[in-house]
């Protein structure tokens, strides 16, 4: 069965969705309760004691400090997020671990792209949603105890607009191109991790990128690059305008684009080593 059918597509994610509810539910769980923990922690036991703060300080500077560790639990937001991105591509497969649920995968009368597109989506995007809305209730949380026990209320979610993302995040277009190209990049590896390694997906898929890491930076150090001169980015202080003005060199462009063609590679080969996959496997890997 090589075609797709979007009908029998949708079938299939509802489905598919159905069987792991109580997965998503667990989840959404724990990560609510991790984030509410981190929310408590930067802002009742980091730093300044909250009544020290408001007896000593005048309202402004009290709001200000107050808003700083509001912001901590918006940053660390941020970085679980990233972490739970990472966490999902690298189980892409994880409802494939024993042999029965492992054969009633492969045998499902849907096809090998459809299959693929439906862990893909539930592993990516919908563990996405449910780490944003676990955030968000983390910080509805952590307003209301804030509210009941007579403190300030300042929101959290407000905050990315402004401490995360930035003023004018992408003000030049080759930043955004490089930062996408990163993200995904990284993304990409675990995608591919989590498809080629059947247990400890997330470990020996973080393991394996800082082992090739570090043998590349010891293999470029050993190369003599005297007379090469490499340039990505470089700039200037405008001293009129009070803004940074950088120039981008061409080997910018060509790296980020051997990037962005790494990450297509990346996801084909996860795709073929799906298509590879049978009901008994190597121990540790998929193929």
């Amino acid at each position: 069965m090589s075609t797709f059918n979007t009908n029998r597509f949708g079938q299939a994610l509802k489905c598919q969705f159905l069987v792991l509810r109580k997965t998503w539910i667990r989840l959404f769980g724990i990560f609510t309760l991790v984030m509410f923990m981190a929310n408590l922690f930067f802002t009742r036991v980091n730093g300044m004691k909250y009544d020290d703060m408001v007896s000593q300080w005048s309202m402004e500077e009290f709001l200000h400090a107050y808003n700083n560790y509001v912001g901590l639990t918006v940053s660390f937001g941020v970085i679980f997020f990233c972490f739970s991105m990472l966490f999902g591509a690298s189980f892409l497969f994880s409802g494939m671990k024993d042999t029965r649920k492992r054969s009633a995968f492969l045998l499902w009368p849907v096809s090998n792209l459809e299959k693929y597109t439906i862990s893909l989506l539930l592993s990516i995007l919908w563990l996405a949603v449910i780490t944003i809305c676990a955030y968000l209730l983390a910080d509805a949380l952590r307003v209301f105890v804030d509210w009941v026990t007579g403190r300030v209320v300042i929101w959290g979610f407000p905050l990315i607009a402004t401490r995360i993302i930035g003023p004018s995040p992408f003000e030049y277009w080759q930043i955004a191109w490089m930062l996408f190209a990163w993200v995904f990049y990284i993304h990409s590896l675990y995608i591919l991790g989590g498809t080629l390694f059947r247990r400890q997906q997330f470990l020996l898929t973080s393991v394996t990128i800082a082992v090739v890491g570090i043998l590349l930076v010891m293999i470029l150090e050993q190369i003599d690059r005297s007379g090469v001169d490499i340039e990505f980015v470089n700039g200037y202080w405008d001293e009129k305008t009070q803004t940074y003005i950088p120039t981008f060199y061409p080997f910018f462009y060509i790296f980020n684009s051997v990037l962005y063609a790494l990450i297509v590679f990346h996801y084909w080969a996860s795709y073929k080593l799906f298509t590879r996959m049978q009901v008994i496997n190597n121990k540790w890997l998929n193929i």
